[in-house]
């Protein structure tokens, strides 16, 4: 049997196609290196070299009203701590003595010069310092005479204290600082008077020692 070349040649040629087809696809499969991603850039994030530094919050200046708030409360009234500090000189007075009432209380250079008397008329004398809590000097007896010892006596029964006659004032002047506050007699009536500071106004004012009435209150001129 005789076999056409022609016959033979037309099937190898498409041996050799489709393997060289094969060959192709085989070249583009997973071996090709995969791409790499660029970098990302940092450029964004870094901050410009000349950018000014942030003030914290927690380091900033204090503002205007906060400044104002601190100085108010600084300059707080000096009502009461000066008040407090005579009370405390008063107190200190008739712990020195013994069933003694304190007849007057004076603002002295740097301390209180106080006054305490007794029920048989007697009159002792001391000097305490600039808190109020310390004597020091005294007490001392003050010589009186007969007409004095009866005024002592009359001032020991008084029915209001020195802690009483400084409540009234400052009933009646809110901001008042007393500098001096003393028994004394006026129309068959004891009083308490005080020299009392308001502000810039010096003030004289009397306390009635019977019932706390206030029976006078003038700026000294």
């Amino acid at each position: 049997m005789k076999i056409s070349i022609a016959a033979l040649k037309k099937p190898l040629a498409l041996s050799a196609v489709t393997a060289l087809t094969f060959a192709l696809v085989g070249c583009s499969g997973s071996d090709e290196p995969a791409a790499v991603p660029p970098a990302a850039s940092t450029s964004a994030s870094a901050p410009p070299a000349d950018a000014s530094p942030t003030t914290s919050p927690s380091t900033a200046a204090p503002s205007a009203s906060a400044s104002a708030s601190a100085s108010e409360s600084a300059s707080a009234p000096a009502a009461a701590a000066g008040n407090d500090v005579l009370l405390a000189a008063g107190r200190l007075g008739t712990r020195e003595v013994s069933a003694g009432s304190v007849s007057s209380i004076e603002s002295e250079g740097n301390g209180w010069e106080v006054h305490v008397v007794t029920a048989n008329g007697k009159e002792q004398q001391l000097r305490v310092d600039a808190t109020g809590k310390r004597v020091v000097s005294g007490p001392t007896e003050d010589p009186a005479d007969a007409e004095d010892r009866a005024e002592n006596q009359q001032y020991a029964q008084a029915d209001l204290d020195y802690r009483d006659a400084v409540k009234a004032i400052e009933g009646e002047i809110a901001d008042g600082v007393v500098k001096e506050l003393s028994l004394d007699r006026d129309n068959g009536r004891t009083m308490w008077e005080a020299d009392v500071t308001a502000g810039s106004e010096q003030r004289s004012v009397q306390v009635d020692a019977d019932n706390g009435d206030m029976v006078s209150n003038r700026i000294d001129d």
